[in-house]
Formats: C-alpha cells, structure tokens, sequence
C-alpha cells in the first residue's frame, strides 16, 4: 500500500510540474520565426508590462526593425499596443495573462511612436511610454 501511495504522489507531482511548466509563451508579430533573434539580427528589447507602467517606458530601434520581447509582470492581463504619430495602431501584442511572454518583430517607419497598454483605462492609469525609430 505504501509503494501504491509513493508511486501517486510521484504521478500527481510529475504531472503538476508538467501542467505548470514555465508560464511563459511565445509567439511572434510580422514574419518573423521563433522567438529569439530575428532574420535581420535585432536582439529584441525586453519590456515588463505592470500595473501602472511599462519598463522601461523608452525604447529605441535603429533601421526600422523593432523586436520587442514583452512580459506581463502584473496581477491582471495587459498588452503592448504601437500607436504612430496619427493616432493609428501599426502593431501590438495579444492579451497577455500574468506571467506570460510575446516577442513582438516588426518593420516601422522612422518616427515616434506610443507604446501603451490597449485595455480600457490603462493607458491613462500610465501603463504607456514611447517607441523612437531612427534610421
């Protein structure tokens, strides 16, 4: 009987450690694959999403490929949004829950551009910051 509940418990803590596994996913925007460096060699930026705010609030790209690597940090779901100068949404991640990943790869214009959280309200509670892409 001893050797039937160690073998469970054995069982029960496998399959726990299985169905947590990182809480991390990975996915990409744009073209291109997997979630390390892209085909056009741009590390991307690591960018934590909280309650009230994105870390770091300024990014920067040179050449017009941006990778950025977001992690929600906080209790509740959050997102990246990339807004541009008129007020068009070019890019963004999906909904992310707590404890989750998405690396964002694209292709921007030179410009300034905001980064902000799309929910409602999140934006103005400071979940924003900005994007600079030079040439």
């Amino acid at each position: 009987m001893r050797s039937v509940r160690l073998f469970l418990l054995l069982v029960v803590g496998l399959l726990a450690v299985l169905a947590c596994g990182s809480g991390a996913s990975s996915s990409t925007g744009g073209d291109v694959p997997g979630s390390g460096t892209p085909a056009g060699g741009v590390a991307p930026t690591v960018i934590h999403v909280r309650d009230f705010t994105l870390d770091p609030a300024s990014v920067t790209a040179t050449g017009g490929s941006i990778s950025l690597a977001v992690t929600n940090d906080g209790p509740t779901i959050h997102n990246v949004t990339i807004r541009d100068g008129s007020g068009t949404i070019v890019g963004g991640t999906k909904d992310l829950q707590p404890g989750t990943s998405e690396t964002l790869s694209m292709k921007l214009a030179p410009g300034s551009y905001v980064l902000f959280c799309s929910l409602p309200g999140h934006e103005s509670l400071g979940i924003k910051g900005t994007l600079t892409v030079s040439p």
